[in-house]
């Protein structure tokens, strides 16, 4: 059993969901009582497309270890996959509550709860996740990337500095629903800073006359910018949101 499940996460490390769910079915058909096989079964499931199934997964996992952080996380990844934003915040509350320095679960409950329409909590989330991606990896964040697709990461992009620009994105785009307008600039232009191709590719209207601000007169703006997507991390900002607990 012990073989079966060290192949399972062998390929789940390689990014072959299917394989490793049905290696990890293998093992808790055996033995029902493992938390960690129930865990990454959900984990593969849900990097398969199966939400549904994972959600089952990581929810058999949790109630045999409910101190799973990174069952929690996951379990918030296939809600959101489902579009159950309520819950996904929920599942990313619990997941931040057992692990406070891991930046991606705190970028995700931001993105889960900026589409439940409470973009205050969700500036304060990606604020936290930006204040985190400053700092060296805590033990419980750099255990969860070891273990974890970093979609964030695939979401942003490969280039230098990608990772944090989306944040900030997103964090402007938070920042711009409250009406802080100034604020979602200084983001804008931050984010900029760090990634001007993904900056341009995610201009919305508000933010059009900032290429030109910051590259100089004669630059073409794009007509109709696409609506920018949503998750990513964020930064130390001004003080007075509230604090995700």
């Amino acid at each position: 059993m012990t073989q079966r499940f060290d192949v399972g996460m062998q390929l789940l490390r390689q990014k072959q969901y299917d394989r490793a769910a049905s290696a990890f079915l293998d093992v808790v058909r055996e033995n029902p009582g493992h938390a960690s096989a129930w865990s990454n079964y959900g984990i593969s499931l849900v990097h398969a497309g199966r939400p549904s199934e994972g959600e089952a997964a990581l929810s058999r996992a949790i109630s045999l270890a409910p101190e799973n952080s990174e069952a929690w996380f996951h379990l918030g990844v296939a809600r959101s996959e489902r579009e159950e934003w309520g819950d996904a915040v929920s599942a990313y509350r619990r997941a931040v509550g057992l692990a406070p320095g891991d930046v991606t679960a705190w970028h995700r409950l931001g993105v889960a709860l900026s589409e439940s329409g409470d973009e205050t909590s969700a500036a304060a989330a990606f604020e936290r996740a930006l204040v985190l991606s400053q700092d060296v990896p805590s033990e419980e964040g750099a255990a969860a990337a070891r273990h974890r697709t970093d979609d964030h990461l695939a979401e942003a992009g490969e280039r230098e500095g990608a990772r944090e620009a989306k944040s900030w994105l997103d964090l402007a785009l938070s920042l711009l629903s409250l009406g802080d307008e100034e604020e979602a600039i200084a983001a804008y232009e931050r984010a900029y800073t760090l990634d001007p191709e993904r900056a341009r590719l995610s201009l919305f209207r508000p933010m059009l006359h900032l290429v030109t601000t910051l590259e100089g007169d004669g630059v073409e703006a794009a007509p109709t910018p696409p609506t920018p997507d949503r998750p990513t991390l964020v930064p130390p900002r001004p003080a007075g949101r509230p604090e995700i607990r």
